[in-house]
């Protein structure tokens, strides 16, 4: 009898033991996923190779649960590399969840519609053992820029969060490191904060390390590319009671030993007071008293293009697919269209008539008054780029390597041009004999528009990243004006011969003009904005203005008007200095996020954008 009460104690105890594996008492038992990152497919010659066999060895790992990839899973972010990529795993034989990074959507020649296409939404919701993992997407979405995660994947989360029980641990997934270096960090961390956030795995440095964001332990897994490496590698974690261990896996060589381990705790006990990582502060604000918010708009989805305004209407999307028109006084809407995708496309307004274009294939013609369709053109194929209105003729590239004239009356086609290299993204110029546009394939082209017979093209002779292919040409003097990525703003004749060139100013796409177009205006890469005067045959220096800000860099033209010069930055403040380069007028801060557009009104106030939602009209009080 005694042996048989010592024995059911020991079953007992046994029991309470197993109970007792969990984290917050949820029960749970061992997990180990794989977990990779900076996959970069189609990036170096090898990379494919180290992702087929990192699948192979993935399927021979009988403890293997499931698998992460958290994001720049591609290089550019090409349909073509998308559905090359999905083919490869399909030959995964585990469960895998996903999100995208930065190489994922900032050259998305498919306005990041192609990840949609084959794998769904860039974020997830994956439940296993009593875990909640939780992975959204990244940004800027076809912007160069600060990292960000995208407007529209903030209020996600913020639903999902609001929805995840209390007691539930929460491993939070993204490609960026919660740090500063996002301009949302703050935002995200204080949402999954109302939860019971464990963890966060991200990737983008490339190499294993690991920090604590705001309180949370964060981890940063390393690139499966092998780089001088003979093969690849990713990380194998195993989660075990309240401790989650990590190791790095070289394919089919060897399992490291442990490199880090995180012991699991409530981080919403932690005092973040001091370790508050990019708090948005508005007290810049308060030295500038005389700029005040007329009105503002907050959107649910990122603007990541330039607004356009007529008289008192102004008009601008988002990338929820929509097109808005307001009332400049008020901010108060007029109308609204919704579009079938999203937009990355800047509107343009002619006689009676709004333009746009739509991840969705099609161009659009909107009255100006109520928004109903004129017209729509179906391309088949997602386009981000911006039209133009020349002489009755609107003019529009495309993302398959396509260049449109249409009929901006019915929306019939006069010409389509096909073959050019890399996706269009930016809005064409035009003059009395040519229309000119620049590509993300290191291309600027000139077509005749009579008949959109190619008359030259320029090749910045150094590959993709450095193309002129964000910024707006314009015609000044004759000469046909382009800034490109490989820091050249570059005048060129008709005919195609460069009249003049320099990459002095280190600028990219942000470039503005005086506004009778004598002066440009270059924003560097550091501190600087360069003033040039323009001449038919030549430029010189006018000035050089040193900004409040060690470097910024965003592709956002700059605004003007006969007093100031409005420079954008991608933390969210928009400065006006003197025309005449003397001093800072004044600085605003508007949001934590990138300034997206500017536009001047009739009456000498501003509308800016921001890449986050916001809309928000300044006046200046003298």
């Amino acid at each position: 009898m005694k042996r048989t009460i010592l024995k059911h104690i020991f079953y007992l105890f046994i029991f309470l033991f197993i109970c007792s594996l969990s984290i917050n008492g949820t029960e749970t038992k061992p997990i180990k996923f794989a977990w990779l990152s900076d996959t970069h497919f189609n990036s170096f010659a090898y990379a494919e190779d180290d992702l087929r066999q990192a699948i192979d060895d993935i399927n021979a790992n009988d403890d293997v649960a499931f698998t992460i990839f958290s994001g720049d899973l591609t290089e550019f972010g090409a349909t073509e590399e998308f559905a090359r990529l999905k083919k490869i795993l399909n030959n995964l034989q585990k469960p895998y969840i996903m999100v995208t990074g930065n190489h994922d959507v900032n050259w998305s020649e498919s306005g990041c519609t192609a990840y949609e296409k084959y794998f769904g939404t860039p974020h997830f919701i994956y439940d296993i053992a009593g875990v909640r993992f939780i992975g959204c997407g990244a940004g800027p979405m076809l912007r160069m820029g600060a990292p960000c995660i995208p407007r529209e994947e903030v209020e996600w989360l913020a639903q999902t969060i609001e929805s995840t029980d209390k007691n539930t641990p929460v491993f939070f997934v993204n490609h960026f490191p919660m740090d500063d270096g996002v301009t949302n960090s703050r935002e995200v961390i204080d949402i999954l904060k109302k939860r019971n956030i464990k963890l966060i795995l991200c990737g983008h440095e490339h190499q294993n390390s690991h920090r604590t964001f705001n309180g949370i332990e964060s981890i940063i897994g390393r690139s499966l590319l092998r780089r001088k490496d003979p093969i690849g590698g990713y990380n194998i974690c195993t989660l075990i009671n309240d401790t989650i261990f990590f190791n790095e896996r070289i394919i089919k060589t060897e399992t490291k030993p442990q490199w880090h381990k995180v012991i699991l705790r409530d981080c919403n006990s932690v005092d973040d007071s001091t370790v508050r990582a990019n708090e948005i502060s508005y007290a810049i604000n308060d030295k500038y008293p005389q700029i005040k918010e007329t009105w503002r708009i907050q959107e649910k989805s990122d603007i990541a293009s330039q607004g356009e305004i007529d008289g008192e209407l102004y008009v601008y999307t988002t990338t929820a697919g929509k097109v808005t028109a307001i009332n400049t006084k008020d901010g108060k809407s007029v109308w609204n269209y919704l579009t079938g995708n999203k937009i990355f496309s800047a509107p343009f307004i002619w006689k009676k008539s709004v333009f746009v274009s739509s991840c969705d294939g099609k161009i659009y013609a909107l009255k100006r008054d109520n928004g109903s369709p004129i017209w729509i053109y179906d391309t088949g194929y997602p386009i981000v780029a911006s039209p133009l209105v020349k002489d009755g003729t609107l003019y529009i590239g495309s993302s398959n390597g396509k260049f449109y004239a249409l009929n901006a009356g019915n929306g019939e086609v006069i010409w389509c041009t096909d073959g050019l290299e890399g996706y269009i993204e930016s809005r064409p110029a035009a003059d009395d004999k040519n229309v000119y546009i620049g590509t993300w394939g290191a291309k600027f082209y000139a077509f005749d528009r009579k008949g959109g017979k190619k008359i030259w093209e320029f090749d910045t002779g150094r590959g993709r990243y450095f193309s002129p292919g964000a910024c707006w040409p314009i015609i000044v003097n004759d000469n046909i004006l382009i800034q490109s990525s490989d820091y050249f703003i570059r005048a060129f004749s008709q005919d195609g011969t460069i009249v003049w060139q320099t990459d002095k100013p280190k600028g990219r796409e942000a470039i503005g003009y005086s506004s009778d177009y004598s002066v440009l205006y270059i924003q560097g890469i550091g501190n600087n904005i360069t003033a040039l005067n323009l001449k038919p045959d030549y430029y010189s220096q006018k000035w050089e203005f040193s900004m409040p800000y060690d470097s910024n860099f965003i592709p956002t033209r700059l605004g003007t008007d006969k007093r100031n010069i409005y420079i954008p930055s991608a933390f969210g403040i928009v400065y006006a200095i003197d025309v005449n380069g003397n001093e800072l007028n004044w600085e605003h801060k508007i949001s934590n996020s990138a300034i997206t557009s500017f536009c001047t009104t009739s009456d000498g106030d501003i509308i800016v954008m921001t890449m986050d939602g916001i809309v928000v009209r300044l006046s200046e009080k003298q």
